[in-house]
């Protein structure tokens, strides 16, 4: 499993991680050791390059990502 796909499944299911994430993004996606790439899509909240970049480029999205959808 890619960093990006295990940072976002915990996201999703993590309270703390998410106020970590909305305090300090940049800190918490390289301690999940996130290429440039992987963390300038996040910062972007470019879906599609995330999709890719985590290996979920088949996923059908409205825009939000589900960890659930991914186990």
């Amino acid at each position: 499993m890619t960093g990006l796909k295990q940072l976002l499944i915990d996201l999703a299911k993590d309270a703390e991680l998410q106020d970590q994430y909305e305090s300090a993004p940049e800190e918490t996606m390289q301690r999940y050791k996130l290429s440039d790439e992987e963390i300038k899509a996040m910062l972007a909240k470019d879906i599609e390059a995330v999709k890719r970049l985590s290996g979920l480029d088949s996923l059908k999205s409205n825009g939000n990502i589900q960890a659930y959808d991914y186990e």
